[in-house]
């Protein structure tokens, strides 16, 4: 993705006045519908998915807006839905299994999954593990507290405090790295983050931009005040050598830019 998509998430959680103001069990098939149709011809399959007819893929719920459940219990999110729409190419359904996140890409060599699509930044010691698709998505790292906590502005006011991030992550990476004098706490999951965080376990949460921002314009009591430029990009990733389902999803990447099926599914999640 253009680094420009992330500048107009940006402009857009801004104007609402919330960002600077201020990864369960596992589950069954779910068919849905992408938010947008991609147009063009049928393609082929690829084979040797893990069953006839879908791709099955290991992700992270809730990691909002890129994988998360409707009330009913459909998998959606701009990581599913993506995938959704490649799959609807091929006249492929889609299974997602709900993993936890650190060690997630581990469940491609094991035969649970296709595809990894779960906001995995690509880094070169993943990349020694799974083969990722060209990048979808550019993210940085931030800094998310309680509105009301007048005692942190940034980084700098960590020092003592404890802060929550999600274990495996590059946030846990960025944080161990990076802040002084608090206490970091990993959790398996975003929904413990948040939840840590409003029972005031923890004093802020330090993960993705694009998830911390989804959930400030979701919920005014927290507010992003800080962000971390890190030059992460997310990749879906597949097994070591799996070249066919690697060019699968990358041409459907392509086609999905191409026919502006990309650009609308990003401004269901992220606004224009």
């Amino acid at each position: 993705m253009h680094p420009s998509h992330t500048r107009r998430f940006l402009a857009v959680a801004a104007v609402a006045g919330l960002l600077f103001t201020g990864c369960g069990d596992d589950d069954d098939s779910d068919e849905g519908s992408p938010t947008t149709e991609p147009s063009g011809d049928a393609v082929e399959a690829p084979a040797g998915l893990v069953s006839d007819g879908e791709i099955t893929i290991c992700s992270d719920t809730p990691y909002e807006p890129f994988e998360m459940k409707e009330e009913d219990g459909t998998d959606t999110g701009f990581d599913i839905e993506l995938v959704r729409a490649i799959g609807d190419r091929a006249d492929l359904d889609v299974t997602v299994v709900d993993l936890p996140f650190d060690g997630i890409l581990g469940s491609l060599a094991a035969g649970q999954c296709d595809v990894v699509a779960s906001a995995v930044t690509i880094t070169d010691e993943r990349a020694e593990q799974v083969d990722f698709t060209d990048s979808y998505f550019d993210a940085e790292q931030s800094l998310l507290i309680k509105t009301d906590n007048d005692e942190i502005t940034g980084i700098a006011d960590l020092a003592g405090k404890t802060v929550g991030v999600q274990s495996g992550t590059t946030g846990e990476a960025y944080a161990n790295e990076n802040v002084e004098g608090a206490t970091i706490t990993a959790f398996e999951d975003s929904d413990g983050l948040f939840a840590a965080l409003e029972s005031d376990s923890i004093d802020a949460i330090l993960q993705d931009l694009p998830v911390n921002g989804y959930r400030s314009t979701q919920d005014p009591s927290v507010t992003v005040v800080e962000t971390y430029a890190t030059d992460e990009q997310y990749g879906f990733a597949v097994e070591k050598g799996n070249a066919e389902v690697l060019a699968f999803l990358n041409d459907g990447l392509e086609a999905l830019h191409e026919d502006g099926t990309y650009d609308d599914l990003y401004s269901t999640y992220f606004g224009e």
